[in-house]
């Protein structure tokens, strides 16, 4: 009887750290996969969007803004867009505010 307690409290030998790293490397391979499917490789193809937006942008295109308002581009400048979004109201915004081009329909509705 003695043999099984002294077996129930001998300590457990302790793993080397190669071993603890390659019992850790396959979740360490997930998240990085996760990590790059799910949030790098999309936020990457939106900017690029964004990016040949801006590239395209020129004077009498029609965009929408974050906010949902509506507007033709008056004036480009280095970090700022003028929009004409009333006849003679012409607002300044920043160009990270523009969430992209304005669809045709909504030109159709205003019209009505």
């Amino acid at each position: 009887m003695n043999l099984f307690l002294a077996a129930e409290t001998a300590p457990a030998p302790a793993g080397s750290p190669a071993t603890t790293f390659l019992t850790l490397l396959p979740w360490l391979l997930f998240i990085f996969l996760f990590y790059y499917l799910f949030v790098a490789r999309p936020m990457k193809q939106k900017q690029k969007q964004f990016q040949n937006l801006m590239s395209n942008l020129k004077k009498g295109d029609r965009v929408l803004t974050n906010s949902g308002m509506y507007g033709d581009v008056t004036e480009i400048l280095d970090k700022s867009i003028k929009l004409r979004i009333a006849n003679n109201v012409v607002v300044e915004m920043e160009k990270s505010a523009i969430s992209g081009p304005a669809m045709e329909d909504s030109k159709k509705e205003e019209k009505k």
